[in-house]
């Protein structure tokens, strides 16, 4: 791919996407959570043509047509996000701190194929951090809901002390 594609398609990351990490509940996963990384950009349906350009370029993601008039490009999972933000971060200025802290997730998520609780805990707290990156305001799910539904299943250690007993 050219560098002016790739420099262009920085910009408009910048103007009209988004990177995201979500703590997702699932049911059918060990832990009842997953982490979901995801590439968006964002165009009103009239421009969906731009959509389909940026999605044969980077050649990874899916474009969604909504009945509101946005249609969305959406990249998602580890490897897809890895490939993306790679090609980008040459040419991302504004959201070099996105670009930064989604590879710290997604090299921490790749080292933990199968994380402990206490591990996802800590992912899912940098997730939080990347999340205030963005102001998000429908987030629902956080390390603290996290954290307690791991609590509640008793999948957490608890913190022990040493205790000492005096002798009768």
């Amino acid at each position: 791919m050219e560098e002016t594609i790739k420099a262009y398609i920085a910009g408009f990351l910048y103007g009209d996407g988004s990177i995201f990490f979500q703590l997702v509940r699932r049911k059918d996963n060990r832990l009842g959570y997953e982490i979901r990384a995801s590439v968006c950009f964002y165009q009103h349906s009239a421009h969906l043509q731009i959509l389909n350009w940026l999605k044969e370029k980077l050649g990874v993601g899916y474009i969604r047509d909504r009945k509101n008039g946005v249609c969305d490009y959406n990249i998602v999972g580890y490897k897809n996000v890895e490939k993306v933000i790679n090609i980008l971060e040459p040419y991302v200025i504004l959201k070099r701190e996105h670009i930064e802290k989604a590879k710290q997730i997604i090299n921490m998520m790749k080292k933990t194929k199968k994380p402990t609780p206490e591990n996802f805990l800590k992912i899912a707290r940098l997730v939080d951090e990347f999340s205030a990156l963005n102001f998000s305001k429908k987030k629902t799910q956080t390390s603290e809901s996290v954290r307690e539904f791991f609590e509640s299943k008793g999948f957490l250690t608890p913190v022990t002390t040493d205790v000492t007993t005096k002798s009768l």
